[in-house]
């Protein structure tokens, strides 16, 4: 993590990440074809089935935040949806700026789209555009919104979910969720200080960590947890899961 290796740059560490699971990857293309891309929403079953595969990791600065955000972007494909939950300041924007910087190559500033609702950002978009076939990251911030169809329905949802990469703030906002899904939820950790957290744009800035609670909906990001779990990529950062 960042934290140990302060030299390190996001997308020099999400390249080596990209080499060392690249079998990993060629896998799920295997065990997950294009049909899977079919939107489905999950039922309250699967939901609760698949909070046994849930990691619970400590996140002591806002480059770590960054860092672990940037891993999860690794081999997201369309159909993937990151919803982030949590309290105003607990961290979801510096989540969004990680994983969308390592996905994409963008360079420039990002923010939470708490006006404008939606935020799009093209895969490759500083280097090989054709790499991924126009793939867009969909950048959407909920708050403002109520949860009615009324209010979703000029975000054209059902395209969003199905053919690009989602990531959410605000889920709780949301009619429906895809079940091809990570619950991204992020707290202020109380009892537990470390050096002055601060981003470019303000939002973390007190000296608390913060809490990330993952849990996987789908086999397809179920596996994914459980290899970067068993590669170490976690492993100084997980903590029970209370």
């Amino acid at each position: 993590m960042r934290s140990s290796h302060q030299a390190a740059p996001i997308l020099l560490m999400t390249t080596l990440i990209f080499r060392r699971i690249d079998a990993f990857s060629s896998l799920t293309r295997q065990i997950f074809p294009r049909q899977y891309r079919t939107i489905r929403y999950a039922t309250e079953k699967e939901t609760m089935d698949q909070s046994s595969h849930a990691l619970c990791l400590r996140i002591p600065t806002p480059e770590d935040m960054e860092d672990i955000a940037a891993l999860l972007s690794v081999s997201t494909t369309s159909g993937d949806t990151i919803l982030l939950d949590g309290d105003l300041g607990a961290g979801k924007t510096c989540f969004s700026r990680g994983f969308i910087r390592a996905r994409t190559g963008f360079e420039g500033r990002i923010t939470s789209p708490t006006y404008l609702l939606s935020n799009t950002y093209l895969v490759g978009e500083d280097g090989d555009k054709e790499s991924d076939g126009g793939l867009n990251v969909h950048h959407l911030d909920l708050y403002r919104l109520n949860r009615t169809k009324e209010d979703l329905m000029p975000l054209d949802l059902d395209n969003v979910f199905t053919n690009g990469i989602a990531l959410i703030e605000w889920p709780s906002r949301l009619i429906e969720k895809p079940e091809r899904r990570l619950d991204v939820t992020l707290t202020i950790d109380v009892n537990y200080d470390t050096n002055t957290m601060t981003s470019d744009d303000g939002e973390i800035d007190d000296e608390r960590c913060r809490i990330m609670r993952l849990v996987p909906h789908g086999g397809r990001w179920v596996e994914r947890l459980q290899f970067y779990e068993s590669e170490g990529y976690f492993e100084d950062l997980i903590v029970d899961d209370e």
